[in-house]
């Protein structure tokens, strides 16, 4: 006996868990009292059972060496001492015993034979959750003599007794009671490592999950946690045989849903130090964007909108319920050539929960989620890309080449941050609070100098309205700038060869510092996570500010005609506003903030939505996927042939410069643009046109 349990003898394991259980867990049996059974678990954090006492060390080793053992003697402390007592006053029928807060956490590749029957704790992503059903657990059988034999079946194949069990009786057919069973509530995940956690290459190792009873329906597609139980093996059986390989699968005993995004992400009291030596720097915003993909020449102010997309935007709830998006998007369209794909792909990889797709390559279901059929014929949700890149970048390139299901399926996550999975009687709504960075090519490869750019962009005007940064990158000869540029390519090639070489002591320290990031990558990832945390306000300064330059959107829309300027344009320079901010970590939105956000996009929408006659911008490009000269000459179009019967092309041209429209090119290419479209039909024998459209 001991001083500290007076009454146990060494190997009285049950009367430790007793003690243990009386001095640190009297408020959760308490509940468990007052609950039962809508409450039915025990959570055990394994922390305080290391600490506890001489025999803490002990029995917290007792948990991951022999879990099914402790598990027993803690349900039998409780029990056998009424530690629970239901307000029915009957001894509860089923306590699970739980347990959380594992030191070591390790990665499902990690898991090796040694590994079964052991207790483990591992951070992962789940990809897919099948349907919750019950499952025997006590098989009750009955004679044809009317004894009664208990079978315990376990996950996986269901077990018949050869014989009766009772003595004397030899009957085999036994008839299995189901009233008289026992079941449980039973949900099977396939669970994954995190995309986060893999280095380039590697495959993603999964896991089956068998979750029981009062935490069914917990984790859903998309959802990072960290699971704690016990890794179990089953054998495989092919065709009838059984092999010799065996599969592990992990019986759930707690779930650790993470409440903070990119808790992941590890800071050291050092980097914590760096990141704020960089936020008070004055310029954090061109250091970031300085570090991002440097072996790209130039494009300061593309890696600049890429640096306030990693950042982003508040998230946050209006009194009326309705929710405020705080993800950037971007889109880039290039000439072949101009690295735009490099670009997209650093900015995922720099992303604690980054992910790379290409439009031409993934489906729809591939990208948002499927519904499929697990191994006893259920329907399972299994997640896609977006829901796996939930909070984070997620970056799709040809996206001009994208069909119409495709582009569907991603406009519901511009606006809403979810995706809607309904097949085969199932939906579900799974989170995909991405931020998005799309590129493509031109509706012809290249862009024509000599054509509307906007005209030459092969995307709907729905997708377009959602962007909040829209960058072209054409392809036009500059010997200085060319030249730059080449130098640059061919002096990080030259260090990255001799890096491969193991011959760096032929660079000098000159050059290596020329070509290398401001910030480190591991650094600008620990930046992102530390800085996800700041929610900045905006002081009254920034509101006026905004209001004013949104007003002026407005006034730039000619009188009696509609104005492209909504507030989604508004909401756009909020986000990037309180981007600069977190960047910054502080805790308010400042005047100079709104400068920057306002500047970023202004020179995006020139770029973009330049008018080359009046030199104005004109948001109609963007918003509506064409100008707002061209919707005022379509319907100048309408309106003149709808009032003249067999209208020829003569008499139109000569009506639309009566309305000021003198450019007969551009007048021709939208007759044959609107003919293409089936609004106007040409008669063609009679030479006259028909409005077919609304």
């Amino acid at each position: 006996m001991t001083e500290e349990h007076p009454d146990l003898h060494e190997g009285d394991k049950t009367g430790k868990w007793r003690d243990y259980l009386k001095q640190k867990c009297r408020k959760q049996l308490a509940e468990l009292s007052r609950d039962y059974p809508h409450t039915r678990s025990l959570y055990i954090d394994y922390r305080d059972v290391e600490k506890w006492g001489k025999d803490g060390l002990a029995l917290a080793d007792e948990i991951v060496e022999n879990p099914g053992k402790v598990m027993e003697d803690i349900y039998d402390a409780v029990i056998g001492n009424e530690l629970v007592k239901p307000q029915d006053g009957k001894p509860p029928k089923a306590i699970n015993i739980r347990f959380t807060g594992l030191r070591k956490k390790i990665t499902l590749r990690e898991l090796r034979h040694d590994d079964v029957n052991r207790f483990v704790s591992v951070d992962a992503i789940c990809i897919r959750a099948s349907e919750v059903r019950p499952r025997i657990s006590e098989a009750i059988f009955r004679c044809p003599a009317g004894h009664f034999t208990v079978k315990q079946q376990k996950y996986g194949k269901f077990v018949e007794p050869d014989i009766c069990a009772t003595d004397g009786c030899n009957f085999k057919r036994l008839e299995l009671m189901p009233k008289r069973s026992k079941f449980i509530n039973q949900q099977t995940l396939r669970a994954g490592d995190r995309n986060e956690g893999l280095r380039p290459g590697q495959q993603q190792q999964t896991i089956d999950v068998v979750v029981l009873d009062d935490i069914c329906d917990t984790l859903f597609p998309g959802d990072r946690a960290t699971l704690n139980g016990i890794v179990r093996s089953t054998q495989r059986v092919v065709k009838g045989e059984k092999s010799t390989i065996f599969d592990l699968y992990l019986e759930l005993s707690s779930i650790e849903i993470e409440e903070r995004d990119f808790a992941e992400v590890v800071i050291s009291e050092e980097s914590e130090r760096k990141i704020k030596e960089i936020a008070k720097s004055g310029n954090p915003l061109n250091q970031i964007a300085l570090s991002i993909a440097p072996s790209i020449y130039g494009h300061l102010d593309i890696k600049q909108g890429i640096a306030l997309q990693m950042f982003g935007g508040v998230s946050s709830t209006n009194s009326d319920g309705t929710v405020n998006r705080a993800e950037i998007h971007i889109l880039i369209i290039s000439d072949p050539g101009m690295a735009k794909t490099k670009l997209i792909k650093y900015a995922a990889r720099i992303s604690p929960r980054g992910i790379f797709v290409t439009a031409v390559s993934t489906s729809g279901p591939g990208l948002i989620g499927v519904t499929v059929r697990d191994e006893d014929g259920r329907w399972a949700i299994e997640a896609g890309a977006l829901p796996l890149a939930d909070k984070g970048v997620a970056a799709i390139d040809e996206i001009d080449k994208a069909d119409k299901d495709l582009i569907a399926n991603i406009l519901g996550v511009m606006e809403d941050g979810e995706v809607r999975i309904t097949k085969a009687g199932q939906y579900r709504i799974l989170p995909a609070r991405d931020s998005l960075i799309l590129a493509g090519n031109p509706k012809y490869e290249r862009f024509d100098k000599y054509a509307d750019l906007v005209d030459q962009i092969n995307l709907p005007p729905a997708l377009l309205s959602r962007i909040d940064l829209f960058y072209i990158m054409v392809d036009s000869p500059d010997p200085a700038e060319d030249e730059k540029r080449s130098k640059h390519v061919l002096q990080n090639r030259y260090v990255a060869e001799c890096r491969a070489a193991g011959k760096l002591d032929r660079v000098s320290e000159e050059e290596q510092t020329a070509i290398a990031p401001a910030i480190p990558q591991d650094l600008l990832r620990q930046y992102i996570a530390y800085a996800k945390h700041i929610m900045p306000i905006m002081n009254p300064q920034v509101r006026e500010h905004l209001t004013k330059h949104y007003l002026t959107l407005r006034g730039l829309t000619q009188p009696n005609q509609a104005s492209p300027a909504t507030m989604r344009q508004q909401e756009a320079l909020v986000r990037l506003a309180e981007a600069s901010a977190r960047m910054r970590l502080s805790p308010e939105v400042t005047l100079k903030d709104a400068e920057i956000a306002v500047t970023l996009f202004d020179n995006c929408m020139k770029a973009v939505a330049t008018d080359p006659k009046t030199g104005n911008i004109d948001l109609g490009k963007v918003g509506q996927g064409q100008s707002q000269q061209k919707i005022n000459m379509l319907g100048a179009m309408r309106e003149i042939i709808q009032n003249n019967p067999k209208c020829s092309q003569a008499l139109l041209l000569a009506k639309m410069a009566e309305r000021s429209f003198t450019n007969e090119h551009s007048i021709l290419a939208a007759l044959n643009g609107a003919e293409h479209a089936g609004d106007i039909i040409d008669r063609g024998q009679n030479g006259h046109y028909e409005w077919a459209g609304k």
